[in-house]
């Protein structure tokens, strides 16, 4: 099966700005969802779950704020469904949207920050499948934007949660397109990720320029671990634009999946590069070369001020996207 995406041949530049339309409770939900900025922690987080998924019979809420749910033998269907309920947005509240043509925005008026598509589109996503009965572990994960705090907290503290899982499949990626098989180092095998797209179909293919989700927590407990494109553009910036008419096609697409078909190719001890947002050592190199009379070098500045980089970034004309680019081109050749 094959899908034409509804976005342009370029990311916009502004908001679509076309009337609003609703043609199902399930888009009307997904566009209401986006009204809601969740910077971690915040009330906003709390008061978006206890809406959407607090009321969901049997989900857990773990120490952590964790939303968390098994549909069906996980020995049947030994899979890991993953989002995450945060956003980058600076600051909690709501935002007025628009959607029209297939594509949802944040409205010209909107002083928000990003539309959030990253994650609740996932989020979204996830709650459907729990409506129609998808077999699965799912996780609503807490605090991913900063640090991935939620799957670090399963990962270290309760890792028997995810015994016998063989599968994690996060919808945090931008695009219409990536199978995820690298996020900073192997996730998930290449027969993986050739088997799930071509169950998914469309334009899918293997993509090895992953960046952090939840699922890159797991690489040492799960042998299949991935994140694919759910039709998110420009995240985290005010220009980002959801593809609403591919994320309704995936969900069809997710709910037809024989997760039992896809094989299990890859050893979990194929992880030579984890995530760590500590970074301890950077922190003492710093106090040493401060110690010597050094200033701070120009990755120092970036890494402490990451907002005030993207800002910078920005204003001179440099979208997430371009950035992508620019670092899977680096990852290659490095």
């Amino acid at each position: 099966m094959t899908f034409t995406p509804a976005k342009p041949t370029k990311p916009m530049t502004k908001p679509f700005t076309k009337a609003p339309t609703f043609t199902t409770p399930a888009i009307r939900e997904l566009v209401t969802m986006h009204t809601t900025c969740r910077p971690a922690g915040t009330k906003a987080v709390d008061d978006f779950c206890a809406q959407y998924l607090d009321s969901i019979p049997g989900m857990v809420i773990d120490k952590v704020g964790n939303r968390i749910l098994q549909v069906g033998s996980l020995t049947d269907h030994p899979v890991l469904w993953s989002s995450h309920t945060d956003t980058v947005h600076r600051t909690a509240g709501t935002q007025k949207v628009i959607y029209g043509g297939g594509l949802l925005s944040l409205h010209e008026t909107s002083q928000a920050s990003c539309l959030g598509a990253d994650c609740t589109v996932g989020v979204w996503l996830m709650v459907n499948m729990i409506r129609r009965n998808v077999p699965g572990l799912y996780i609503f994960h807490a605090a991913e934007e900063v640090g991935g705090l939620g799957s670090d907290y399963i990962a270290k503290q309760v890792p028997d949660l995810l015994d016998g899982i063989k599968y994690a499949i996060a919808f945090d990626r931008r695009g219409t397109t990536s199978i995820i098989t690298h996020q900073g180092s192997r996730c998930c095998s290449d027969g993986f990720a050739h088997a799930l797209a071509d169950q998914l179909g469309g334009s899918y293919g293997l993509d090895t320029g992953g960046t952090f989700t939840d699922t890159a927590n797991y690489t040492h407990l799960i042998p299949e671990c991935t994140n694919i494109s759910v039709g998110y553009y420009n995240a985290h910036q005010a220009t980002e634009y959801l593809d609403v008419s591919f994320a309704a096609w995936l969900l069809e697409r997710l709910c037809a999946l024989d997760i039992n078909a896809l094989p299990v190719l890859r050893d979990t001890s194929d992880h030579d590069l984890s995530y760590d947002y500590g970074d301890w050592s950077r922190s003492v190199t710093k106090a040493a070369r401060s110690a010597k009379g050094f200033g701070p070098t120009l990755e120092d500045l970036v890494w402490d001020n990451p907002e005030v980089a993207a800002i910078i970034l920005q204003e001179c004309g440099i979208t997430a996207d371009d950035f992508q680019d620019v670092l899977n081109n680096y990852n290659r050749k490095h």
